[in-house]
């Protein structure tokens, strides 16, 4: 596993993020289809607005905000995606990626469609998420793959906000 995993600006457009291993390199690859459209996300990603106590308005609201948002989560999916094949070597056997400043929003919100997506399709429950990768199996593979993610949206938010 990489010692030395970082995130800095390579310049004012440019984020760089490097010391990517095999493992974490592969985590990176599937960010997409982690977050892709699945029916057991569906409710996590598209909650219903009232509780269903209205079914009006969450009728409303999946005819007219729900394929928007869809849109949107697609969008950055694509962005993610497309920004994923300039993936390069680095040296010895890692792995690096620049991020265009301007894509930073579109990582930042597929990360975030990513956990939200793992944690409902694997019916991760909360206190679960508190106890970290320490879980044998798959389990614990998915809950690595989640903070991964987590880690990268908050190295995300902060490099976008100190350049």
């Amino acid at each position: 596993m990489s010692r030395r995993l970082t995130l800095q600006a390579k310049n004012s457009e440019i984020l760089l993020l490097s010391g990517l291993d095999d493992f974490l390199t592969e985590l990176l690859l599937k960010l997409p289809e982690a977050g892709a459209p699945h029916p057991d996300s569906d409710s996590r990603l598209f909650p219903s607005l009232s509780g269903g106590t209205e079914p009006e308005m969450d009728d409303e609201w999946r005819e007219f905000v729900r394929p928007e948002l869809e849109a949107q989560f697609e969008g950055n999916r694509d962005r993610v995606e497309e920004d994923l094949t300039a993936l390069r070597a680095s040296g010895g056997n890692e792995m690096e990626l620049e991020i265009p400043q301007l894509h930073v929003g579109a990582w930042i919100h597929a990360l975030n469609q990513a956990r939200l997506s793992l944690v409902a399709r694997h019916r991760i429950k909360d206190e679960v998420l508190e106890e970290g990768p320490l879980l044998p199996g798959l389990e614990g593979m998915i809950l690595f793959q989640i903070q991964f993610y987590g880690v990268l949206q908050e190295w995300l938010i902060e490099a976008g906000q100190s350049i």
